[in-house]
């Protein structure tokens, strides 16, 4: 299964969404956002609860994203590498062209595959690497020192 997200952007993405047609749509779930999901689309929701969306993302083969820091972090956490599209402001999909400099910084270090446009992501799917074991979550001394920060002392 491959899981699609959008994130929780009030911007529509149709550039992916639209990107997917050339793939099996049968073998996705799709969390479209504001937009429509692709025409023959089985499975798809247009938000889900973050819960929901690291649970899926578990048992997905591939993730395919847009380029948000939580959905690539969440993806990494899983053990995936994911398939990114950014959203790009010159099609109103975003206010900035953030999520370029991330999909490039990862891309460099072969954390994310990254589909520019539409036409690459078949061969993204192709080409990504098949999914690792998930990332065990493991507390740091910055995790009890942030949380004592917020909540106060171990009681």
């Amino acid at each position: 299964m491959i899981f699609v997200t959008v994130g929780s952007s009030d911007k529509p993405f149709p550039r992916l969404l639209e990107a997917l047609s050339a793939l099996p749509l049968n073998t996705m779930l799709i969390q479209h956002g504001p937009s429509e999901p692709p025409l023959g689309a089985r499975l798809a929701v247009s938000f889900m609860p973050f819960n929901e969306i690291v649970k899926w993302m578990s048992r997905a083969e591939f993730v395919i994203s847009h380029a948000g820091a939580g959905s690539i972090i969440c993806a990494l956490h899983a053990g995936h590498t994911p398939i990114v599209m950014p959203r790009l402001s010159r099609f109103g999909e975003t206010v900035d062209d953030h999520q370029v400099d991330l999909a490039l910084a990862l891309a460099e270090a072969g954390r994310v595959v990254v589909a520019w446009e539409p036409p690459d992501l078949a061969a993204a799917i192709a080409g990504a690497l098949p999914r690792r074991a998930p990332r065990v979550q493991s507390e740091l001394p910055l995790h009890a020192a942030v949380r004592e920060a917020l909540v106060g002392p171990p009681v």
